[in-house]
């Protein structure tokens, strides 16, 4: 199993997550601040190559019925300038409701989700727990 990073990309955060080598557990590891795609590619690139990522895993914002909108262009938008500086394959996920779920998560861990950046990590371990579901 590659080793993966996962993004929650969202307007002003975008949520990090990674697994193991295995596939087997994964960890929400904080946000990056986001000013401006050109900026959160070069720090999102770089923490790639800090965890020795072989894949990136992005949410992509469907509609409830399975529709991709705007939000969707946004996020391709995105991955365009993440691709001039990270050369890993990116894979795409459904990301409705992974907000909700995580939510649940940690209130189920007694943590409070509204803590800045909390929930986008969150948000992009359960992203990348279903990106696992769905490979093996």
């Amino acid at each position: 199993m590659p080793r993966l990073i996962a993004l929650d990309y969202g307007r002003a955060r975008i949520g990090l997550a990674a697994c193991d080598a295995l596939g087997i557990t994964v960890t929400p590891l904080g946000f990056v601040a986001r000013t401006s795609d050109a900026q959160a590619a070069a720090i999102i690139a770089a923490f790639a190559r800090k965890e020795s990522a072989e894949a990136v895993v992005i949410g992509l914002p469907l509609h409830a019925n399975g529709d991709a909108g705007t939000n969707v262009a946004w996020v391709r938008g995105f991955l365009k300038e993440l691709a001039k500086v990270c050369a890993v394959p990116v894979h795409e996920v459904d990301e409705r409701y992974s907000t909700v779920e995580a939510e649940e998560l940690l209130r189920a861990r007694g943590e409070w989700p509204a803590k800045p950046g909390r929930i986008d990590a969150a948000s992009a371990a359960v992203l990348l727990q279903r990106f696992l579901a769905g490979e093996r």
